[in-house]
Parts: structure tokens; C-alpha cells; sequence
């Protein structure tokens, strides 16, 4: 019996002296990554090197100049990087040479890599500084953690958002209502059609105006969260009831003169017709235009009009979301980084409240993710900009890398001669788009081919 028990007792002391070894030379707690000083050195990924340095590294340095950082892109045109990999792929190999600690992403990156394990779940580290997330814009980081499967592996700064500017003199000498915020688009559509005069097309009076027929159609469809393929991105998905609405009100408003587009047989620069829009815009000649938040800056230096904003137009089945209210830059720490410690102080200033004054100020298309610091020129706005969430994620992201971009260079062409076809009463909505899938499945595939 007190062999029996030497023997147990034996066992378990070498158990607990296992135990006690592995936890030494094992994942160290967080506490541990995140205390004590770093290294003084980070490897930051950003695609543009002098444009991160401008923007965040010399502000950064003034508060942290014992971090030094060196900034690295996806890839280098002398490594002799394969054409054929897709940017996601071109990143990871890049992380796996260049070991950077903190990554900045966007959307489709943060998905892919938080999914594969490749980020640092930053939650603990909140709670060890006592981060504030709560002066985060409304939505924002619940569609972080949702993208990161119920994590939160990164924090942005910047928030990109449109808005619908308006003329408020216009629809005054015109006896018309304003906007107003959380329009749908068919309402939007129809309060556009009012500026018509009824004179021949060269003269008539448009309420909005816009590049061609498809880039219209694309704004209602993500509204609408509609789908264009299907989860592998192998096929066109177009005759849906979905699809259908957003063709005819889209059809409907080009031919009711709501909205003026290139006709499609027009060649020309979409950004000379953009400028174009803001030039008549801001000469008074155009009552209604949508553009991001640094649109308010270039109407108060160049005119003396008074105007208003809105939210954009949005879906009426999800009145508190936007699709085109979106993070722009993710900072995320890379998890195999051994030097989290200042990886975190980076993420942490980038995200802090100086950090979004220092946005406020600047006049970029971007807005602070903190609600806090309306940026100059918006004050007349303040309720409208932070008042749609970002558009809850898709689970069918996937198809996005089978996707090569010379398919939607061709698809646009053929949308926009479908939609002059019903708009000139040649087809109807079901005709157009059937035939449509049809080309633009033929166009996917050999796109595929060629990639």
C-alpha cells in the first residue's frame, strides 16, 4: 500500500513538473505578450509606403519616437512575384517572409486572414488598458467581431460614407419638399423626376445625374444587398424578384428623366462625368448629388448656396443600415508578431481619440469612427452622418477571388445596353435580364479562362 501511494505520488509530482514546463515554454498569456517594453521596432504592412509615413509615422513618431517603423507592401516588383496570384495571395506570401507586426487591411483582407488565424484577438488587451469602444460609430465594431467570427481582431479609424447633398433653394423656388433621411430609392427616384420641365431632352432638367445606366443599377443592388453570383462566383445569379425590382426601378428612372446617364453607345471618362455632376452642382444647376463626407468641404469653398445633407438612399427592409457606410483601413496585429507590445501602442494611437481630432480636420473622404469629431464643414449635417449602420456581412464572400476584374468591364457594357433596351420599350424587365445572364455568364467564364 505505501508502494501504491509512492508510486502516485511520484506520478503526479512528475505530471505537475510537465505541466509547469510546458506552460513555460508555451503560448505566453496575454498579460505577458502586452507588458514590459517592446523592441522599438515594427514592421507595418500598408500599400502605400510615403502615404502611411504622411498620413499616421510622422504623427506617430512625435508621440513614440523610441518606435521605429519600416513600412512594407504586399509585394515587390523585383522578388518576381507570379502575375497569376490574386492580391490576397500575393499578401500572405508577403507575411510569411516579411513577419510584419501590424497589418493594415481592408474588408475582404480582414475576413480572409482573421478566418485563417493569421490576427491577433485584440480583446484582452482592451480590458488590460481599459480601451474605450463605446465612442465607436453605431454598428461598427459589432460587424468587426461578426467578420472575425465573433472576435475582434482589428480596429479602424476611418469610416468611408456617402450622403445625399441637396440644393435647399432649388426645391424652394420649385415648391418642392426636401430630402429627408433614410429615403428609399424609389422615393428618391420619383422626388428626382420632379425637377423634369418637360422640354425636349437637350434642355430637360434632371434631379440627379450619374456616369452610365449600370453604375445606377449597382447603387440600388447594394442597397438591396443583392447578389450577383453564387457562393463559388461559377454563376451569374440575376433572375431573382430581387434583381428584377432593382432592374425596373432603375429602367423607370432613367426613362422618366430622374436621373441622367451616359447613353451606351457614348464613350468617355467616368471621372469627367463625375466632375462634371459635382461642377453643375455646385453652380446650381443640379438640385441633388451623392458623394462622400469631403464633398461638404469643396461646396463651401466654391459657392455661397444653401444646401443640406442627408443620409443615403437605403432598403426599406433595413432602414438602419447602409451599404455605402463601410471601414476603410482595419489595423490589425499579426499573431506569430513578437512585439505585440508596440504593435498594440501603434493600434491603440491609431484608433485614440487624438488621432480621430486629427482626422476631423483634414478634409479627406474619410469620417472618424469615433462620433465625437464631426469634421468641419459637416456641422449641418451631424445627425445624418453617423445614423446608418455598416451593411451586416455576407456569409457567400468567398466568390469574390474567383471573380477576375475584366469580367466587370464587359458586364458593365452589356447591363447598360439591357437597360436601354427596356427603357426604349424594345424588352421587358424578365426578357432583358434573361438574356442578360445569359451573355454575362458566357463573359464570367471566359474571363476565367483568360485570367
Amino acid at each position: 500500500m505505501r508502494r501504491t501511494g509512492k508510486r502516485k505520488a511520484a506520478v503526479l509530482l512528475l505530471l505537475s513538473t510537465v505541466l509547469l514546463i510546458s506552460g513555460c515554454f508555451g503560448n505566453k498569456p496575454v498579460q505577458d505578450e502586452l507588458s514590459g517594453e517592446g523592441n522599438g521596432k515594427l514592421k507595418v504592412y500598408y500599400p502605400y509606403v510615403e502615404d502611411f509615413h504622411i498620413k499616421y509615422g510622422q504623427l506617430f513618431n512625435s508621440q513614440y519616437p523610441d518606435i521605429e517603423i519600416e513600412v512594407i507592401q504586399s509585394w515587390d516588383e523585383g522578388e518576381g512575384e507570379p502575375n497569376e496570384l490574386s492580391p490576397l495571395e500575393k499578401l500572405q506570401r508577403m507575411i510569411e517572409r516579411q513577419k510584419p507586426d501590424v497589418l493594415v487591411l481592408n474588408l475582404d483582407e480582414y475576413d480572409q486572414l482573421s478566418s485563417m488565424g493569421k490576427l491577433y484577438d485584440l480583446e484582452s488587451a482592451f480590458k488590460q488598458d481599459q480601451f474605450d469602444l463605446d465612442g465607436y460609430a453605431p454598428g461598427l465594431i459589432d460587424m468587426l467581431r461578426e467578420r472575425g467570427n465573433g472576435s475582434l481582431f482589428g480596429l479602424a479609424p476611418t469610416l468611408r460614407a456617402s450622403f445625399l447633398y441637396y440644393n435647399a433653394d432649388m426645391f424652394k423656388d420649385m415648391h418642392i419638399d426636401p430630402p429627408v433621411d433614410k429615403m428609399p430609392w424609389k422615393e428618391l427616384f420619383e422626388l428626382a423626376a420632379r425637377f423634369h420641365n418637360g422640354r425636349t431632352d437637350e434642355d430637360t432638367s434632371y434631379g440627379l445625374m450619374d456616369n452610365e445606366a449600370s453604375d445606377v443599377l449597382r447603387g440600388v443592388a447594394a442597397a438591396m444587398n443583392l447578389q450577383l453570383f453564387d457562393a463559388e462566383g461559377k454563376q451569374v445569379m440575376l433572375q431573382s424578384e430581387g434583381w428584377k425590382q432593382a432592374f425596373q426601378l432603375t429602367a423607370d428612372a432613367i426613362r422618366n428623366k430622374a436621373v441622367s446617364v451616359r447613353p451606351p453607345q457614348q464613350d468617355g471618362d467616368p471621372g469627367s462625368r463625375y466632375i462634371l455632376a459635382m461642377n453643375k452642382f455646385v453652380n446650381g444647376e443640379l438640385p441633388m448629388i451623392i458623394n462622400d463626407s469631403s464633398f461638404a468641404a469643396h461646396i463651401g469653398g466654391s459657392s455661397k448656396m444653401n444646401w443640406g445633407m442627408v443620409t443615403a438612399p437605403i432598403d426599406p427592409a433595413r432602414v438602419d443600415e447602409s451599404a455605402s457606410t463601410y471601414a476603410t483601413q482595419i489595423f490589425a496585429i499579426a499573431a506569430d508578431s513578437t512585439n505585440k507590445r508596440d504593435a498594440w501602442e501603434l493600434v491603440k494611437f491609431m484608433n485614440g481619440a487624438a488621432m480621430a481630432k486629427v482626422i476631423s480636420r483634414t478634409g479627406i473622404s474619410e469620417l472618424p469612427a469615433r462620433t465625437g469629431y464631426i469634421p468641419r464643414g459637416l456641422e449641418r449635417g451631424a445627425e445624418s452622418i453617423y445614423m446608418l449602420k455598416p451593411a451586416k456581412y455576407r456569409a457567400n464572400e468567398p466568390w469574390k477571388k474567383n471573380i477576375p476584374e475584366s469580367f466587370y468591364q464587359a458586364y458593365s457594357s452589356l447591363v447598360n445596353e439591357a437597360l436601354q433596351s427596356v427603357t426604349d420599350n424594345e424588352q421587358s424587365v424578365d426578357e432583358a435580364l434573361a438574356e442578360l445572364q445569359q451573355k454575362a455568364q458566357v463573359e464570367l467564364e471566359l474571363a476565367r479562362r483568360n485570367r
